[in-house]
């Protein structure tokens, strides 16, 4: 099977390899997408603004829909995708286990969630590291590249200004521009794709800051017993606290929120850097008369940072002629589903199954781009707007308040719709699409 695959796709490389892809961000989308569609055959040029590929040092949620999407890749592209995220990442085999959710103040059990299908977590510079070996040679990197501007041209071109960064870097040369035939901006919630295309984009303070800390397992071990092992969430008054297990369980990932909703959405203000270090006294204080055990992890919190949470307002669309947008470049949005690295994974399976088509060349590239942002737009923007009531449910702000029995009963069902997606069904509803089009018969 492996054999047939292969030769497939180098039957694809001659028709694919005359378009030219830019990548603009090197995160997890942006690599994910690029070893997509380097493997099916296309030139691509992935811009990364760093001076070599790194992530946030924190742990991330990849639901069951996230692994499912890993391994439609990985068996579409016969490379090990989802092979390399399942060595570095902590499996959740006891029965789908998300989270254990707790009260504030008591540990009485609110509820425990599980979904159907693997839940995972992993450290976000793990998950990067695994994937960056699988990058083909059809790949180029372009280091310490700053998009400027990016804008289609007559002549059914894309062309991408870069300039050095801010601090700029000795090895790599100063701006310049490349002329490519679709670009994609992975450049996340500050995306200077989306801003130079116009595709509009209000980015707000959502009201929420969070506290995140890497902690030794050992140590939380030590300080609270066992359950340390266990991911768990507890829900209070504007605030909630969430560990689980990352590096192979050798450390616990601390994430703790604190919310003010006073006001209105649209006029909730963030001064000054989005990450600020905290004194520990000061993080504490958030959570005076909070669980024992969520103080011993706090304490155990080394250097602690505040970082504000800003959501990205849903688009009405991502795509310009032959510009869209992936992951949080188009969807940013709160964590509190643990599905926004999921949507990604998503994006990059639907665009890169499109793009691999046949029929898919580069006088009909625009209409396949049009098919992704069909399926694609409307499922993360409902992410968006749910991640956003999750917290309000967490944080007992919702309808429901501290009515503890319904909301239990919500989280039990509450990400069902995220875990348990068609992602093929959309890969067909798209392709439908493109039958009305002429495009496919």
């Amino acid at each position: 099977m492996a054999n047939s695959m292969e030769t497939h796709l180098n039957a694809l490389d001659t028709s694919k390899s005359a378009i030219t892809v830019g990548l603009v961000g090197g995160g997890i989308g942006g690599v994910v997408t690029a070893i997509a569609l380097g493997r099916i055959g296309y030139t691509v040029h992935l811009f990364e603004q760093a001076a070599k590929f790194s992530e946030i040092g924190a742990g991330v949620a990849l639901g069951p829909n996230s692994v499912e999407a890993l391994h439609l890749l990985s068996n579409a592209l016969d490379t090990p995708i989802l092979g390399n995220y399942e060595r570095v990442a902590t499996m959740e085999e006891k029965n789908g286990l998300w989270f254990h959710f707790t009260k504030w103040d008591t540990q009485e059990t609110i509820a425990e969630v599980t979904g159907k299908g693997r839940q995972s977590t992993v450290h976000r510079a793990r998950l990067l590291e695994s994937l960056l070996p699988l990058l083909p040679k059809t790949v180029t990197t372009h280091f310490a590249s700053r998009i400027t501007k990016v804008e289609n041209l007559p002549s059914n071109k894309v062309l991408i200004h870069t300039s050095p960064p801010h601090q700029p870097h000795p090895d790599y040369p100063t701006g310049t521009t490349l002329e490519v035939d679709v670009c994609i901006g992975c450049d996340g919630v500050k995306s200077a794709v989306r801003g130079s295309m116009g595709l509009g984009g209000v980015v707000r303070y959502t009201g929420t800051y969070a506290y995140r800390g890497l902690l030794p397992m050992d140590k939380a071990v030590q300080r609270t017993g066992e359950t340390a092992r266990v991911s768990r969430m507890w829900l209070g008054p504007h605030k909630h606290v969430l560990t689980f297990p990352i590096e192979q369980g050798n450390i616990l990932n601390l994430v703790a929120f604190v919310s003010d909703h006073s006001k209105p959405a649209d006029e909730r203000t963030w001064e000054g850097q989005w990450v600020v270090p905290v004194g520990k006294d000061e993080m504490k204080k958030d959570f005076q008369g909070w669980d024992k055990d969520v103080l011993e992890y706090l304490d155990l919190v080394e250097k602690p940072e505040r970082w504000a949470l800003h959501e990205l307002v849903p688009l009405e669309t991502w795509t310009k002629g032959r510009v869209t947008l992936l992951g949080d470049s188009a969807h940013a949005s709160l964590p509190h589903n643990g599905a926004g690295a999921g949507q990604a994974t998503e994006d990059a399976y639907i665009l890169a199954s499109l793009l691999r088509l046949p029929e898919c060349t580069n006088e009909t590239i625009e209409k396949f781009l049009q098919a992704y942002e069909r399926v694609r737009l409307p499922r993360a923007a409902k992410q968006q707007v749910w991640a956003l009531r999750s917290g309000e449910v967490y944080d007992l702000e919702s309808p429901m308040g501290d009515d503890w029995k319904k909301v239990g009963e919500n989280l039990n069902e509450r990400y069902r719709w995220i875990w348990e997606h068609d992602l093929e069904k959309d890969l067909q509803e798209a392709m439908e699409w493109l039958k009305t089009e002429g495009v496919l018969h």
